[in-house]
């Protein structure tokens, strides 16, 4: 049912009390709505009960442009759900864009998250006349993202040099499913001593503009503006974007891999989230793996789905994809100690302390997964080195390996070769250095690992190395042939 009549609270456009029985054609349900000249707000309301992992529904709304301006998600347990979001002329609700209220067809869609079981819903769109002396320019402007340049928030640079910044890849806002404000997790973050932040709330660019205006403030860490990209078939954080790009990538017109080019294009990367979370896990066969940048492979909530995603990257390097892994936190209160910042991090090894930098660091690969300790790891053979991310040509002579580390517990040190275990050994909290020869080398992907060593029987019986024990990794030092001319995926 359709309702053009008005009350105090703003003309209804749209009014819709139904049931979703499937099958549906399709993963979205759009809505094409003519809003008037005028306008200068529109409310957004979609009622249904919540059945976890089986009817989960987003709204989001579209202007006629094709410009995203605002959605909304249902945090929380099963139950009845009131979202409700807000696009105005001079403000919006989070999640939402706010700019000019332009005449046309705007598109109200709901998003399918899950649709396993038939429920009832409601939907609504309510238009609020704008103030007469309000002149609208012709289309709305995307939140200010963060310098791609400045190393602090203040926008000073710091000196170059070889350095490691340790920070949080994936958490989230209010502006998302997230229950905290931006500058509440910026200012967590530096307390934490967290070096960087991205803050990757799901579909929405909106938190940008507050992401800025916390970096703004000196002090705080680096900070990259990201989205997490939320689709059906599995999650992926796209970082160092400087504009929105269409999430929306479950229907028949425009598939991820689109996505991914277009993240590449505007100098960003893209990560593959928890690959193996249940209905989130990551099973998108339009995105080769030889476009994806990011790897986490350690998620704080994954538990056991960690060492199947370790476990992944492993075959990924076997195969010759050069995937940097990394961690997330995936935060999303900050009061829940299970969720506190900095309890696993990633650490980048860069030339430069900016956003630059970091985002350099991460497309070479430069990384190390902790959980506090420190590790490192070269490789030399016939006079030549290479570190992590890096590429060594095999030469007459045996592979030389270097791992530095620093521990506050003893623990067990892993030698990974192309997924399998070439070395293990116990250090101690005094030990700093490592040093192996590998005299029968190949062509190979190096890693390591750290793990917490345990007097339990049932552990080391069972699994050697797990989540469980499980306190740092590093990225890949892979050999190579001498006639094989190797770049980095994505380099010329």
């Amino acid at each position: 049912m359709t309702a053009t009549s008005a009350d105090r609270s703003g003309a209804l456009l749209l009014d819709v009390a139904d049931v979703l029985r499937g099958p549906v054609p399709g993963e979205y349900l759009d809505r094409v709505v003519a809003v008037p000249a005028g306008t200068g707000e529109l409310r957004v309301e979609l009622d249904y009960d919540k059945v976890t992992d089986r009817f989960q529904l987003y709204a989001a709304l579209v202007d006629p442009h094709g410009v995203f301006r605002g959605h909304v998600q249902c945090p929380g347990g099963p139950g009845p759900r009131e979202l409700r979001f807000v696009v105005g002329e001079r403000t919006a609700s989070p999640g939402a864009i706010a700019g000019p209220i332009p005449a046309g067809e705007w598109t109200l869609r709901i998003d399918l998250d899950r649709f396993r079981e038939d429920g009832p819903y409601a939907l609504r769109l309510i238009a609020v006349p704008g103030a007469p002396e309000v002149s609208a320019p012709p289309e709305a402007s995307a939140p200010t993202a963060p310098s791609a340049t400045s190393s602090r928030p203040d926008g000073t640079r710091a000196a170059p040099g070889r350095s490691w910044l340790r920070g949080e890849l994936h958490c989230h806002s209010v502006h998302s499913d997230g229950r905290d404000e931006v500058a509440a997790i910026v200012a967590e973050a530096g307390t934490r001593g967290l070096d960087f932040l991205a803050l990757s709330d799901h579909f929405t660019w909106s938190h940008w503009g507050p992401l800025a205006e916390a970096a703004a403030s000196a002090g705080g860490p680096i900070v990259l503006p990201s989205i997490e990209v939320t689709t059906h078939r599995g999650h992926g954080n796209a970082h160092g974007l400087r504009e929105w790009v269409d999430v929306y990538v479950d229907g028949p017109e425009r598939g991820a891999g689109e996505l991914v080019r277009e993240v590449h294009a505007q100098g960003g990367l893209f990560g593959v989230n928890h690959p193996f979370s249940g209905q989130q896990a990551w099973r998108r066969a339009d995105v080769p793996w030889a476009e994806v940048d990011l790897l986490e492979v350690v998620n704080q909530g994954q538990d056991a789905n960690n060492d199947a995603a370790i476990g992944l990257w492993d075959r990924l390097l076997a195969e010759g994809h050069d995937l940097a892994p990394v961690a997330g936190t995936d935060c999303h209160e900050l009061g829940d100690p299970a969720q506190r910042l900095g309890q696993v991090v990633t650490a980048v090894r860069v030339a430069e302390r900016s956003t630059e930098g970091l985002l350099d660091g991460l497309r070479r690969a430069a990384t190390v997964v902790t959980r506090g300790a420190e590790l490192d790891l070269r490789l030399r053979s016939d006079g030549r080195e290479a570190g992590l991310g890096e590429h060594l040509e095999l030469g007459a002579r045996p592979v030389e390996l270097e791992i530095d580390f620093r521990i506050d517990v003893p623990c067990a040190l892993f030698v990974i070769r192309d997924g399998l275990m070439w070395f293990q050994g116990d250090v101690e909290p005094g030990d700093s250095r490592l040093a192996l020869v590998d005299d029968e080398p190949v062509a190979a992907a190096y890693r390591v690992e750290l793990h917490r060593r345990s007097d339990d029987p049932r552990h080391w019986a069972s699994a050697w190395r797990s989540h469980e024990s499980f306190e740092a990794l590093t990225s890949f030092v892979r050999t190579v042939h001498r006639t094989t001319t190797h770049t980095h995926e994505g380099e010329s």
